[in-house]
């Protein structure tokens, strides 16, 4: 792996085959809505942090961008965005297969703001929904950092509504952190 800093907002990645088998992932096989791909840029959030002691800040929105190179592995380059101008988000859904997912986001959501936004959980199949009202923008990308996500229309939240099911009708985010209110 090697780590090149490009400026002060963005970092590129190369990573070789080998790097990426240890991570037991090939190239094809990233998507962030795979835990593996997620273990993966965490950890290179991380070496990043140690190796260089650059950090993207708390309350910043993170691009990252994937092209395979020719020998197996890829580059990646992480692009930071500044999310404190931009306008809240009245109602985001979130979803995903993994309920741990849910669980840690919540817990580094209440971790990092203390305060939890109003929410409701849902199943449908083997997909967990996440519908969180009045979300500002910081904690919408906080939480995007374990799952998917995208500001929820009327028409979605009727759909969700009629074809799952409700499993935690009130402060869901509160109850998969195990805090009390």
């Amino acid at each position: 792996m090697r780590i090149d800093i490009t400026d002060r907002k963005s970092v590129m990645v190369e990573l070789s085959k080998d790097d990426l088998s240890k991570s037991e992932i090939t190239y094809e096989q990233l998507d962030y809505s795979n835990a593996k791909t997620q273990q993966l840029v965490r950890s290179i959030l991380e070496k990043i942090r140690s190796e260089t002691g650059f950090f993207f800040g708390e309350y910043s929105s993170l691009e990252v961008e994937v092209m395979p190179d020719s020998f197996g592995g890829c580059l990646m380059i992480f692009k930071e965005g500044d999310c404190s101008g931009k306008q809240e988000i009245r109602t985001a859904l979130f979803w995903g297969e993994n309920i741990s997912s849910f669980i840690d986001g919540s817990r580094v959501v209440y971790k990092s703001f203390g305060c939890l936004p109003p929410s409701k959980l849902y199943q449908r199949g083997e997909e967990y929904f996440l519908l969180v009202r009045d979300c500002p923008q910081e904690i919408s990308a906080l939480l995007c950092e374990y799952l998917s996500g995208t500001e929820a229309s009327g028409t979605e939240r009727e759909i969700l509504l009629e074809h799952s099911t409700c499993l935690i009708d009130e402060n869901a985010l509160v109850v998969l952190c195990g805090k009390c209110l």
